[in-house]
């Protein structure tokens, strides 16, 4: 059985209708978590603002299970290395604690720590070749100060993020839009093992939810409040990612935008956020100098020697045409140079001039009969 302390929670988590903001409304009139949870009638949660008789009636009529159903979800978070942490929790973060929808519990695999300085880094699940490479170039540089990256653990950029995090040795953690039953993304597994080790997954979500489409907007809120600033890398003009880009706003955080090359539908969204106000960040320097002295202070910086070895402060593709023909490498499949010849938008002599670059500088390999392909990559979670 979960410690008597958490009984209550646990059972205001699984009762049907019931979301953190009606959560609230209910303990607001009624203290007692436990009474809230095992004795309060239906009519007692008609009173409660926004729930209407038949959730009332709903949660009176699921009691009869809710012993069965908290023993159970207990098992599945002990079995999975899962612990639950509730709102009163010394470990809850105080940055989600302040939401006004801040989740009852916190399912929490691996460390998480109240003195981070956290910086978000979101963007596109389908990310080009140049996303990758910006967003593990900017997720290691921020490590390498000491700044832990939050993520939402998905393709693409996310995972991108969370491997140059992990390359650093720095810290990362993920807020998953699924319970902790499931892997998902599925190819992100070891990954996630990584992550365990060197900072946290997190969920606000049941143990055996799936992921469905709709939490992963509403995981995104936690995202950005668990961070100083979030960086939106690459992001079409419907890219969830912006909605993690609005609740940083709302909840009076930094929000920053990376530049892409002109007309590539991945850095629509992240050149509306810019024109909008965000701030225009190209490195790691820029990301730091941009936050308030308080988060600035607590953050150092990389070794000389490391600075100097990979060229900090300057994003990893400088050229404008570097970062043009990187953003038509949109999967890891290899592309031919006369699919690239197409698609760019300049002619043959400065595609080849910039494949030569990006070859040198080691973002893509040359394969056999005119094809590349975008690499090297650190794991399979990045394409």
């Amino acid at each position: 059985m979960p410690p008597e302390r958490l009984v209550p929670w646990l059972a205001l988590q699984l009762l049907p209708g019931l979301g953190p903001v009606s959560a609230r409304r209910a303990l607001d009139l009624h203290r007692d978590p436990a009474e809230l949870a095992f004795r309060l009638p239906a009519s007692g949660w008609r009173e409660v603002p926004g729930i209407d008789g038949p959730t009332a009636e709903g949660i009176a009529a699921a009691r009869s299970t809710l012993a069965v159903r908290i023993e159970s979800e207990w098992r599945d978070a002990v079995r999975n290395g899962v612990r639950i942490v509730a709102r009163e929790d010394e470990e809850y973060p105080s940055m989600i604690a302040q939401l006004p929808d801040a989740p009852l519990l916190l399912y929490v695999a691996g460390a998480m720590r109240q003195d981070a300085v956290r910086l978000a880094i979101v963007g596109s699940r389908r990310a080009t070749a140049y996303g990758r490479e910006v967003a593990r170039t900017l997720a290691r540089d921020l490590a390498e100060r000491g700044a832990e990256i939050v993520s939402g653990g998905a393709r693409g950029i996310d995972a991108c993020a969370h491997e140059g995090a992990l390359a650093a040795a720095g810290r990362t953690v993920a807020v998953l839009g699924c319970g902790m039953s499931h892997t998902y993304p599925p190819e992100n597994a070891r990954l996630f093992e990584r992550m365990r080790a060197s900072g946290a997954l997190l969920s606000e979500f049941p143990m055996d939810t799936p992921p469905h489409a709709g939490n992963f907007p509403r995981r995104n809120r936690l995202i950005s409040a668990l961070s100083a600033a979030t960086i939106v890398v690459e992001a079409t003009e419907k890219s969830g990612s912006l909605i993690t880009a609005g609740h940083a706003l709302d909840q009076g955080r930094e929000v920053m935008a990376v530049p892409g090359p002109v007309g590539s539908p991945y850095s629509q969204g992240c050149h509306r956020l810019i024109r909008q106000g965000a701030t225009l960040v190209q490195n790691a320097a820029e990301v730091v100098e941009e936050l308030s002295p308080m988060y600035r202070g607590a953050l150092g910086t990389p070794a000389p020697s490391v600075s100097a070895e990979r060229g900090e402060g300057t994003l990893p593709v400088a050229a404008p045409d570097e970062a043009a023909v990187l953003a038509l490498f949109d999967d890891p499949r290899p592309v031919h140079v006369d699919v690239l010849a197409d698609r760019a938008p300049f002619g043959i002599a400065r595609l080849q001039a910039a494949l030569f670059a990006l070859v040198l500088r080691g973002s893509l390999a040359p394969l056999p009969g005119g094809y590349y392909v975008a690499g090297p990559r650190s794991s399979p979670a990045g394409s």
